[in-house]
């Protein structure tokens, strides 16, 4: 196949603990799509600093990034690997921001399928904790209450855009359910909108 013509890229967005890492995994792993997960590069360049991973200095340099290069630094990036990808299938995890998505409209046009990941911010909220609690990276989190959830959550810079994002998606996905419901529907996602 010649995937430099014949290709599709999913991209997912979603509010934290709504499911986005566990889709990507799945077409990772069922479909045998490339992932690329946006917050890698930030990752990425703290760890080659030895800057400490933190919530504190994490938001503060993608900030400080953004401020001198543009929203849609993080999109650019994703460009440039998919441009250096062979895969038919491309996953994109955690697409945040309007800017982001206008640059991978612009590039791929018809081949990107943003997909909208809705989920009870009840369960996001129980799922954060147990997924905090499991990697103990946010202590705080596990025991906050669900009324200082929401507080934070809409302090978080890179939460404030998602609402208008997902107004521009192409497909929706809820994902309140099972495991099990939940790859039904990324398969029927595959199934509908992938075609080369």
């Amino acid at each position: 196949m010649d995937t430099k013509h014949k290709f599709k890229i999913i991209g997912f967005v979603g509010k934290r603990g709504c499911g986005k890492d566990a889709c990507s995994k799945y077409l990772t792993q069922k479909h045998g799509a490339e992932e690329i997960v946006m917050s890698d590069f930030i990752s990425k360049a703290v760890r080659l600093f030895h800057i400490p991973p933190n919530r504190k200095n994490v938001p503060w340099f993608i900030t400080k990034i953004r401020k001198r290069f543009g929203k849609g630094i993080l999109a650019r990036a994703v460009v440039k690997k998919i441009r250096d990808n062979e895969s038919a299938l491309c996953v994109i995890n955690g697409i945040r921001l309007k800017r982001e998505v206008e640059i991978l409209r612009k590039e791929y046009g018809k081949k990107l399928i943003l997909v909208g990941i809705a989920c009870d911010p009840e369960i996001r909220f129980e799922r954060i904790k147990k997924r905090e609690k499991k990697t103990k990276q946010r202590k705080d989190e596990t025991d906050m209450p669900l009324k200082d959830f929401f507080k934070q959550e809409k302090k978080i810079v890179t939460e404030k855009e998602i609402s208008a994002i997902e107004r521009k998606i192409d497909y929706a996905i809820e994902n309140n359910g099972t495991k099990r419901e939940l790859k039904d529907k990324l398969s029927k996602l595959v199934e509908e909108r992938i075609r080369f």
